[in-house]
């Protein structure tokens, strides 16, 4: 008796960890009310809109960060720590729906379309758990992903020389002036759209989402700390925002003969405030930039600890990574709102 109502509370207390999901469902409107508010000048209406808006990666991350501390993962916190993965990826998922949208030149649905994607899920990860024994566990993965991990760093170093540092380098300049950023991103335009190199550049940002998914499942039944689910979620944010930025930029962007520069990422001339459309990028590339560069941090812990370095330096020096990461994203996003040194 007692078993039975102690696996009942169990059962109970993973179901709260849908709160981030249904809370997500009403992404669209914290973002068109942060919009009304900012146009209108009311401050703490737009910070209490743009507050919910972050609210729903924060809480996803805040669940599956509970879940992955389960040393023991019953089955039915592995279905969850998934949905919490996806719920965490809100941002970048709201941005590749409304790109879709408007390429199929159909106007005013994103939340709607929005609330029937999510209807989906949420009935997709009730069925999941209903087939899953509260009891049961899912043991940790003896998969050998050694292989898979090794090659998704070698791609990764490959990025990060070519374009990522130099591109986000770029965006960083953009808080002195358009023209400083246009500069810049002129030079650096002759190497990453190099006839040769862009298309192997595109393949192995591909390769990384493939092999990014194959390195996130095993890892769902294990326990983690905060740093490997740090390392798991923005991982999960990666994938769809690296989908939903190469759509835009080939497809939305480069098909209509669309410059890809700076004033098309800031949404010039109204900006990313000013319209009710750009305002979804404000949290797409602000934790964009944030968790692009705190995953290459985590990564770094990771080759750390492989290669015999202490669990407490490798941490601090992952901590230490991700506090410059966040001065790099302020400095980004600063600029792309419009201030200007």
């Amino acid at each position: 008796m007692n078993s039975t109502v102690a696996q009942a509370n169990r059962t109970v207390s993973l179901y709260w960890h849908f709160a981030p999901t249904v809370l997500a469902l009403g992404y669209p409107w914290y973002l068109a009310r942060f919009y009304d508010e900012a146009g209108n000048h009311h401050t703490a209406g737009a910070l209490f809109a743009i507050a919910l808006v972050f609210a729903v990666p924060v809480s996803a991350f805040f669940s599956l960060l509970s879940l992955a501390r389960l040393e023991r993962s019953p089955a039915r916190a592995v279905v969850l720590r998934r949905l919490a993965h996806f719920t965490f990826a809100s941002p970048p998922l709201f941005v590749i729906v409304g790109v879709l949208l408007y390429l199929m030149k159909i106007n005013g649905a994103d939340g709607k379309v929005w609330l029937g994607l999510w209807a989906c899920v949420i009935v997709g990860a009730m069925l999941a758990l209903s087939m899953e024994r509260s009891d049961a566990a899912r043991s940790p993965s003896s998969l050998n992903t050694g292989p898979v991990r090794v090659m998704h760093g070698v791609a990764s170093v490959a990025i990060i020389a070519v374009f990522l540092f130099p591109h986000l380098g770029n965006h960083a300049v953009g808080i002195f002036g358009t023209d400083v950023h246009k500069a810049v991103m002129l030079v650096l335009r002759r190497v990453y759209r190099a006839g040769w190199l862009e298309p192997i550049l595109i393949s192995l940002f591909f390769f990384q989402i493939v092999s990014g998914i194959v390195l996130l499942m095993p890892k769902l039944s294990r326990g983690q700390g905060t740093l490997e689910s740090l390392q798991t979620a923005s991982g999960a944010y990666l994938v769809v925002f690296i989908a939903s930025h190469v759509n835009s930029v080939f497809i939305l962007a480069r098909y209509f003969g669309t410059d890809t520069d700076y004033a098309w990422a800031t949404g010039a001339p109204t900006g990313l405030i000013g319209d009710a459309w750009n305002v979804r990028l404000i949290p797409h590339y602000s934790l964009g930039v944030l968790l692009v560069l705190s995953h290459i941090a985590c990564g770094v812990r990771t080759v750390m600890l492989a290669h015999g370095v202490s669990v407490q330096r490798a941490n601090r020096t992952c901590w230490l990574l991700i506090a410059a990461c966040s001065i790099w994203t302020a400095v980004v996003v600063a600029g792309m709102l419009g201030v200007r040194l």
